[in-house]
C-alpha cells in the first residue's frame, strides 16, 4: 500500500469520541446543605418590569432596597399608558386604592379653578411618586394629575403591597421614608410661601433644578415648563416671575436665551435664595 493511500485511510477514520460530560455527580446547591427549603424563583422580567424596576429605584432615592425587593415589588400591579393632555389622576371624593409611579414621561400636578385655567404646583418626571401618600390613609387624590406628554404609570394596589411588606422590613421603612419625604416636602413649600419673597423663591426654584458645570460657581438649566406652570409653582402672576427674571439677568445672576438660562454666579444666588423679607429680619 502506499504512502498516499495509508494517508487517505486514516483522515477517513472517524475520530474516538471526547466525552464532554463528567460522570461524577453534581454537588448538592448551598441551601441543600444548609438544611434550608428551596428558595422561590425570582419574578420574570421583561423590557417593561425592568422600567419600572428603574423607575422604583430612582423614586425611593437615597433610601437602599435589596435588589430582591425591588424585584417583588415591581412584580406587583399593572401599567398604565396615558397620551398627552389626558387625565392620570383625578382629584376628588373618591379614595385613593393604590401607589402610582411615573415610568415614562412627564406629568403635571395641579388644580383647575372654577374659570377652568389649570394651576400647576409641580411637574414629575420619569422615577418620581404621582402619589404614594393617599392609598395609605384611603383618602382622595389631593390634585389631579395631567400627562404633559405620552406617559406610562404603574399601579401598585396598596393591599398587595401590604402583603409584600409582611416579611420585608427594609421595604415598609423605605415606603414609609417616601411618605414622609412627601409630607416634608410639602410643608417646606408651606413656609417658603409665608417666609420668602419672590425673588428668594424663584432663586430656590432655579437652584433644585440648576445643573452645576465643572466650574463649581457656574451652572444651566434648560426650562421644561411654559413660565405660566413655573409662576403658578411659585404663588405669583407670569407677569412677576417675567419681571423678577429680567432683574436677576440685570444683576448679573443669569443670562437668558429663550427657555435656557446660564448661571453666572451660584453663590450668589444660593444667598438670595435664603433671603427673608424684611419683617422677619428686625
Amino acid at each position: 500500500m502506499t504512502a498516499h493511500a495509508i494517508e487517505s485511510l486514516r483522515s477517513s477514520t472517524p475520530a474516538a469520541p471526547v466525552a464532554l460530560l463528567s460522570s461524577a455527580p453534581a454537588p448538592p446547591p448551598a441551601w441543600m446543605l444548609r438544611g434550608e427549603p428551596a428558595p422561590a424563583p425570582a419574578p420574570p422580567i421583561n423590557t417593561y418590569r425592568a422600567s419600572v424596576r428603574e423607575a422604583i429605584l430612582s423614586a425611593c432615592r437615597p433610601y437602599a432596597l435589596s435588589d430582591w425587593s425591588v424585584a417583588e415589588l415591581a412584580a406587583l400591579g399593572r401599567g398604565h399608558r396615558f397620551r398627552a393632555r389626558s387625565q392620570v389622576l383625578p382629584a376628588g371624593n373618591l379614595p385613593a386604592r393604590s401607589l402610582w409611579l411615573l415610568v415614562r414621561g412627564r406629568v403635571s400636578l395641579g388644580k383647575r379653578d372654577a374659570g377652568g385655567r389649570w394651576w400647576q404646583s409641580r411637574e414629575l418626571e420619569a422615577g418620581e411618586w404621582i402619589d404614594v401618600s393617599s392609598a395609605w390613609m384611603g383618602d382622595s387624590h389631593p390634585e389631579t394629575a395631567l400627562a404633559l406628554t405620552p406617559a406610562m404609570v404603574h399601579e401598585f394596589p396598596v393591599d398587595e403591597v401590604v402583603g409584600r411588606c409582611i416579611n420585608d422590613a427594609a421595604l415598609v421603612r423605605v415606603l414609609l421614608a417616601c411618605v414622609a419625604a412627601c409630607a416634608r416636602g410639602a410643608t417646606l413649600d408651606k413656609q417658603a410661601l409665608l417666609t420668602k419673597d419672590i425673588h428668594a423663591r424663584l432663586a430656590d426654584w432655579l437652584l433644585e433644578r440648576c445643573e452645576p458645570l465643572d466650574d463649581a460657581n457656574r451652572g444651566h438649566l434648560q426650562l421644561r415648563q411654559q413660565k405660566k406652570d413655573i409662576a403658578s409653582q411659585l404663588g405669583v402672576t407670569p407677569e412677576t416671575l417675567s419681571r423678577c427674571l429680567r432683574q436677576m439677568q440685570q444683576e448679573g445672576l443669569l443670562e437668558m436665551d429663550g427657555y435656557r438660562l446660564a448661571f453666572n454666579d451660584l453663590p450668589r444666588l444660593r444667598q438670595l435664595a435664603e433671603r427673608r423679607p424684611p419683617r422677619y429680619m428686625r
